[in-house]
């Protein structure tokens, strides 16, 4: 009777110190691959940003061009408008 009475507390107590390790267990392998996802999130964002930066630079190359463009067509608009009045 007391080698049952011992058996059964020795599975029990084995079967709680189990458990409770696997939780901790559990809980360090979520953390890790909690900081795993947010490390690939960070890249990727980190290639996105650097992306947007690039598109950022060749959109104020386009605008600077543009502008010089309508800065010469102006010119190039009260020149004609000149040449209007002058032959009136």
């Amino acid at each position: 009777m007391n080698t049952t009475i011992i058996t059964i507390l020795v599975s029990s107590i084995t079967g709680i110190v189990t458990f409770f390790m696997g939780v901790q267990r559990t809980k360090k392998e979520v953390e890790s691959m909690t900081l795993t996802n947010l490390e690939k999130s960070i890249d990727i964002y980190a290639r996105v940003i650097s992306d947007l930066k690039l598109e950022i630079e060749e959109l104020k190359s386009e605008i600077t061009e543009l502008k010089a463009q309508v800065s010469n067509l102006s010119i190039e608009n009260h020149e004609l408008r000149e040449m209007l009045r002058n032959k009136k």
